[in-house]
């Protein structure tokens, strides 16, 4: 068989296995436990189905237009400036918080200690903030709004 990932937005809410069934109507079978947690999961087509905690949690996060999560639909795009706009977020988003990183080492308020030192990771800022230099050039000269 191949290997498929797939990148969808969808609509959840925790829900046990036994108030999936009451709320679809049907009877639990014998061999399934209405305790069990899990979400309602509801699809852009308005297909519904149910979920267990465990599978669900591995394959979602909750959406953030502000976090990496967000961009992944726009990677998959078959527009390539939807990807674009994406890799331009993303690389945006990364900077970000590396940023709030160098602030807090520099302060000495990181609730870690980086096993790099704090020059190389302004160094990498530094070329992330060119990266993004740039593409903001690019989308300029394509015509790609940001």
């Amino acid at each position: 068989m191949k290997q498929y990932v797939g990148v969808k937005l969808i609509e959840a809410k925790p829900m046990t296995r036994g108030d999936y069934n009451k709320y679809r109507g049907w009877t639990i079978p014998k061999d399934e436990n209405p305790n069990d947690e899990g979400y309602l999961v509801k699809y852009s087509d308005d297909y519904e189905s149910w979920s267990p905690k465990k599978p669900f949690e591995d394959a979602y996060r909750e959406y953030d237009a502000n976090d990496l999560p967000q961009t992944a639909i726009g990677m998959i795009s078959a527009d390539y400036k939807e990807r674009f706009k994406a890799e331009y977020y993303q690389a945006k988003i990364r900077y970000e918080k590396l940023h709030a990183m160098t602030i807090k080492y520099e302060a000495g308020t990181l609730n870690f200690t980086p096993s790099c030192s704090l020059g190389l990771l302004k160094e990498q800022k530094s070329y992330m903030g060119n990266y993004i230099r740039i593409l903001e050039i690019r989308a300029e000269i394509e015509g790609i709004k940001l």
